[in-house]
């Protein structure tokens, strides 16, 4: 059955011993303005991950530093340009695939962006919403962006305020 495994650390025995684990490493922001953070609707041929709500992000490049490709991809996802990018958080999470486990290891950012529309990538996403934080913890979103959303919200705000 495919779906997400949870939330782990790198120490835990892997519970699907069998499969392969393919290791991939992204970025994520969580975009703040005005008080509201972008959520995007994930356009996905699995149906595991679409139509589920996610921060912008992606894969970090070859030789390239996750600041700079958290820049980069909220670009490219978003057409917003970053104004300041904090890193607040890394976050391993297992999705049991069919054939492998991909272990996702995600850097976790907290960014400024500047005014503008949203504009997604073509065929990337279903829609973009700006909402509260209370809206971000009710959105049918992946098990993953709900942990960080946690994190973020319990630890990295209070430290700010």
């Amino acid at each position: 059955m495919d779906g997400p495994i949870g939330s782990i650390h790198p120490h835990e025995p892997n519970q699907e011993a069998m499969k392969p684990i393919k290791n991939l490493s992204i970025v994520i922001g969580v975009c703040e303005r005005d008080g509201c953070y972008l959520l995007l609707q994930r356009k996905d041929k699995n149906p595991m991950w679409d139509k589920k709500w996610e921060f912008p992000g992606g894969k970090i490049e070859e030789g390239e530093e996750s600041h700079e490709a958290i820049c980069r991809e909220i670009n490219e996802e978003t057409g917003l340009d970053v104004q300041t990018a904090e890193f607040f958080h890394h976050h391993i999470h297992d999705w049991d695939l069919e054939d492998k486990i991909l272990r996702v290891h995600i850097d976790c950012f907290h960014c400024l962006v500047g005014e503008g529309d949203v504009i997604t990538e073509e065929g990337k996403a279903y829609q973009t919403r700006w909402v509260t934080r209370e809206e971000a913890l009710e959105m049918d979103s992946l098990k993953a962006n709900n942990d960080i959303l946690n994190v973020f919200f319990h630890e990295v705000l209070q430290n700010l305020g």
